[in-house]
């Protein structure tokens, strides 16, 4: 019986317009995980979410689980699953300092590039609320855009000036891009581990959108990010489903 994902559905030619969405979907498809994606409903989805937020699956025994990190690594115990195994406890160390950085931080940026930015936010109104008619979709964006501007300044990230805002976002990719150097994979490793997971995640979600901002314009002056992340797309993604 294969794991019902609950998550936000494709957009911009990606499996998932959220990157921790992407990432969970990329472990299961990795680790060759059946799972079927629950089609998103706004009151419905956000209702039943543990956490209450999305991702969350339901598993084989019908539990709820929520947040993506968790979900991988309830179903890695579960399951007998370590894709870090071939790192010794420093990388893993590094690793774990990684993810926090793209979940914590960079995050942050690529949602500020979405939301509050333009034209990224025009684009982000029109993909995700496509399926409400143009005269109304003000009426629901406006209030959305307004809880990320509001969640950004009490994160942190939206105390600070554009530039700024961007510069933060810079330094992550530098750091990423140091960190991955000439390597297929992080550490050297011929297979992903899991920080290649996320990597791909957050960087699909600031290359592939139609969403021009310096943070997509950094990322993509960034070759071994580029090449790395249509090496998981290719690996994961080069046929849907």
């Amino acid at each position: 019986m294969p794991i019902k994902l609950h998550a936000f559905g494709e957009a911009w030619g990606l499996a998932d317009a959220s990157p921790f969405c992407l990432k969970l979907m990329s472990f299961l498809r990795e680790c060759e995980i059946a799972y079927e994606v629950e089609p998103f409903d706004f009151r419905r989805s956000f209702r039943r979410a543990p956490k209450g937020k999305i991702p969350y699956i339901e598993d084989e025994n019908g539990t709820l689980i929520g947040d993506s990190s968790l979900i991988i690594a309830r179903l890695s115990q579960r399951r007998g699953i370590n894709l870090d195994a071939p790192l010794d406890d420093r990388q893993r160390g590094i690793a774990l300092a990684m993810r926090r950085m793209m979940d914590e931080h960079l995050y942050w940026i690529g949602v500020y590039a979405r939301w509050i930015d333009e034209p990224g936010f025009s684009i982000t109104r029109d993909t995700l609320f496509a399926s409400v008619p143009a005269s109304l979709r003000w009426l629901i964006a406006i209030p959305a855009r307004r809880r990320v501007r509001r969640a950004l300044h009490q994160h942190g990230v939206g105390r600070h000036q554009r530039d700024e805002i961007y510069a933060l976002g810079a330094a992550d990719l530098q750091a990423l891009s140091r960190l991955l150097g000439e390597d297929v994979f992080f550490f050297g490793l011929d297979k992903p581990s899991l920080v290649d997971l996320w990597a791909h995640a957050f960087l699909a979600e600031i290359i592939i959108p139609p969403l021009e901002s310096p943070l997509k314009q950094t990322a993509l002056g960034m070759n071994n990010l580029v090449g790395h992340c249509q090496r998981i797309q290719d690996r994961l993604y080069s046929r849907q489903g």
